[in-house]
């Protein structure tokens, strides 16, 4: 099944990003290792971490200005 998030919060601070998604589900997703590699790591300047958004309907995350994506799904099971 499908989900789309609906609200997001970000937090520069410890790098994560809580994520609520359609059926009411929250998840916090940690991308401290993530940070580390490639263009990843322009998302320690904290005002760029903050920056994200909700993707098209609801199927991502997005850092639109970096081009880069995560899928909602994938990030509900990581």
């Amino acid at each position: 099944m499908f989900h789309r998030i609906t609200s997001i919060e970000p937090n520069a601070n410890n790098h994560t990003i809580a994520l609520t998604y359609d059926d009411g589900l929250t998840v916090s997703v940690d991308f401290t290792d993530t940070l580390e590699r490639g263009i990843m790591t322009a998302l320690k300047t904290p005002q760029v971490f903050n920056s994200v958004q909700i993707g098209n309907r609801g199927r991502s995350i997005i850092w639109q200005e970096l081009d880069i994506d995560f899928c909602a799904d994938s990030l509900r099971n990581r």
